[in-house]
């Protein structure tokens, strides 16, 4: 204890040194700490996504996986069609349970000068396909009616019973879907039948959501509509997750290399703080070995000093990124192109336990060679100056 209390006293004699080395600590874990759980809380999230979808797989023109994953989860607008006829074909194969045609685009605002995002859907479908939604309001059942994303509501000042035109056609706002954190809060919603008209393309869908009677026949469902409906590309959830998690992978592999970096500049100002310290202390550690202590002593206080400034700039990283948690997690939002809904970075004790660990760990290998070094400094020579 007395070693612990001495090490601590040494590193409050140079408070500036100690705490600009100890932010750079703390920096460095908050950047790893907030990767690492934001990371499992995207799969979390991404899981938890897919399975409220409540279907199994996804009809949508042939293209690319990543631009269909993006199709399926946040309403990328794709200039590729389906016709309804291929719905049709859907819904008669054996032990389809649901298909629900939906329609993504741009359409005019001309009242505020703009482009509205506008997600075509059969409205009856909303419950099974949207089951994460509370609506305030009701779900519109006829073409006059549509759904309002929280933030198109917010954003234009409009409630329930206030009327929108689009083209010839004027619709009223049946209800609006409470905050959702996602894309989901962006769209204006109707039926896709109004939309068809609105675009005049009738029968022109960007995808369809399927629901299968027995899942367990999933494989072979698919493989039967892809060798009997031409045109299509067949995306399970599954596939879509994966190919989601291989784009925030890929991000996470490039964070994590820049966090790692940064630990390890942080672990040469370590010992760059402790090397000047034992500089400025020779003549000091010259006297305490000329009195009695042993090279194992002096080893052991200057290797606690980097333990303490190591422990403590970790602990304040985990502090700061838990509490900064939602700053970091909208900056991520803003520059990836998909984030789950909901809270992604939560403090996880394991996980926290396991970046302070890895900090303690480089910072004590930082760390032994200021310890050596004045270990074996010379008590004579030390003391002649």
């Amino acid at each position: 204890m007395a070693f612990i209390r001495l090490a601590f006293n040494n590193l409050l004699r140079h408070r500036l040194r100690s705490l600009l080395t100890l932010v750079g600590i703390a920096a460095s874990v908050t950047v790893l700490f907030s990767i690492l759980s934001f990371n499992r809380g995207f799969e979390r999230g991404l899981a938890d996504e897919i399975r409220r979808t409540g279907i199994h797989f996804m009809v949508v023109p042939a293209g690319c996986p990543h631009e269909v994953a993006s199709l399926v989860l946040h309403g990328a607008v794709t200039p590729k069609f389906i016709d309804t006829a291929v719905v049709e074909r859907i819904r008669g194969a054996a032990d389809v349970d649901l298909v629900s045609p939906m329609l993504i685009t741009q359409v005019p605002n001309v009242e505020r000068d703009r482009l509205d995002m506008v997600y075509g859907l059969e409205m009856s479908h909303v419950p099974e396909i949207k089951a994460g939604w509370r609506v305030e309001g009701r779900i519109p059942g006829d073409g006059a009616g549509l759904l309002l994303g929280a933030e198109v509501a917010a954003h234009d000042g409009l409630a329930i019973g206030d009327r929108i035109r689009y083209g010839e056609r004027e619709f009223t706002v049946s209800g609006i879907i409470g905050k959702t954190g996602s894309q989901d809060d962006a769209f204006v919603y109707m039926p896709v039948a109004a939309l068809q008209e609105i675009l005049k393309k009738r029968g022109g869908l960007t995808a369809a959501g399927v629901k299968v009677a027995r899942p367990e026949r999933l494989e072979e469902i698919t493989a039967e509509l892809s060798a009997t409906v031409p045109g299509i590309q067949i995306v399970t959830m599954n596939e879509v997750m994966r190919s989601l998690a291989t784009l925030a992978n890929s991000a996470k592999v490039l964070s994590l290399s820049i966090a790692v970096i940064a630990i390890l500049i942080s672990a040469v100002g370590v010992m760059n703080s402790i090397l000047m310290a034992i500089f400025e202390r020779t003549r000091e550690i010259g006297m305490m070995r000329a009195v009695g202590a042993s090279r194992a002593d002096i080893f052991r206080i200057i290797l606690q000093e980097t333990v303490l400034l190591t422990a403590a700039g970790g602990v304040c990283g985990i502090l700061l990124s838990t509490l900064g948690a939602g700053v970091i997690e909208g900056f991520v939002r803003e520059v990836m192109p998909y984030v789950p809904s909901g809270r992604m970075i939560h403090f996880d004790p394991m996980l926290a336990a396991g970046c302070v660990a890895f900090t303690l760990v480089v910072g004590m290998a930082a760390g032994g060679y200021p310890s050596w070094k004045a270990s074996n400094i010379n008590p004579i020579e030390a003391i002649k100056g």
